[in-house]
This record gives structure tokens, sequence and C-alpha cells, in this order.
């Protein structure tokens, strides 16, 4: 009992404390904003780069692919061959100790096949980030006009 006792004090002496302890801050005035002029310039620009920024990353992610389709036609014939001379080799084969080494000798191909398919891929490193859009400068509302009612909707 004094256990339970102890631990309620300690949870409401933590809660009291915590409580106390907590304060309110204002937050700090809005700074001036740039004039409507400045704030278009800008974001006209930023906009520029953006397009600039984008065809960039567009070439990026056309020429990884085509570096990937090359990877994988290379991948393909290595796989096409292996499977070709293995049937090719399976139709000499007479015992089944050649028939298990052909089999065998297709495995370690295709798996070497899949190793340097994907070490290649690995090599072209992470897909390339897309740019960010900027974003749209607010539009100033004249002086007064917060202060009109709403219209209503019929």
């Amino acid at each position: 009992m004094s256990n339970n006792r102890r631990y309620a004090l300690i949870a409401l002496s933590a809660a009291l404390i915590s409580s106390s302890c907590v304060s309110a801050f204002a937050a700090p005035t809005p700074s001036a904003s740039p004039s409507a002029s400045t704030s278009i310039d800008t974001f006209k620009v930023a906009q520029e780069q953006y397009r600039k920024d984008r065809d960039a990353y567009m070439f990026a992610l056309q020429e990884r692919e085509m570096k990937i389709r090359s990877i994988n036609a290379t991948f393909k014939n290595a796989i096409d061959k292996s499977a070709a001379d293995a049937k090719s080799a399976m139709l000499l084969a007479t015992t089944p100790d050649q028939k298990n080494a052909i089999t065998s000798a297709r495995r370690t191909a295709v798996a070497s096949a899949i190793i340097s398919r994907e070490s290649a891929i690995e090599a072209l490193g992470p897909l390339p980030s897309p740019p960010v859009q900027p974003q749209r400068p607010a539009k100033m509302s004249p002086q007064g006009m917060s202060e009109q009612k709403e219209k209503k909707k019929r």
C-alpha cells in the first residue's frame, strides 16, 4: 500500500510541477513583406530555373532508362545463350551425371548474369531527385477588402 501511495504522490507532484512550468510566448510580429513586383520577379526567375531543372531531370531519367534497357538486353542475351547452350548439350548427354553437370552449368550462368545485371544497375546510382516547383506568391488584396461582407449564395 505504501508503494502505491508513493507512486501516486510522485505522479501528482510531477503533474503539478509540469503544469506550473508552462508559460505562453507571443508570436513575433511579422516582418514587412516585399513589394509585389519584387516577389513576382523573384517567382519568374525561380520558375525559369525550375523549367531548366525539370528539363535536366527528364533528360537524366531518359538516359537512365536507356542504360537500364541496355543492361536488360545484355541480361536477356546471356540468359537466352545459357538456355540454348544447355538445350543443345542435353541432346548430346546420355548419362545422368552429364545432365546434372549441364543443369549446374546453366544455373551458374544464370546466377552470374543476375549478379552482373544487379551490379550494373547499382553502378547507375540512385534515381535523380525531381526539382521542386516554386510557390506562386500570394496575391495582395487592397486594404479594406477583408472587411467587406461575403455575398450569400442563393
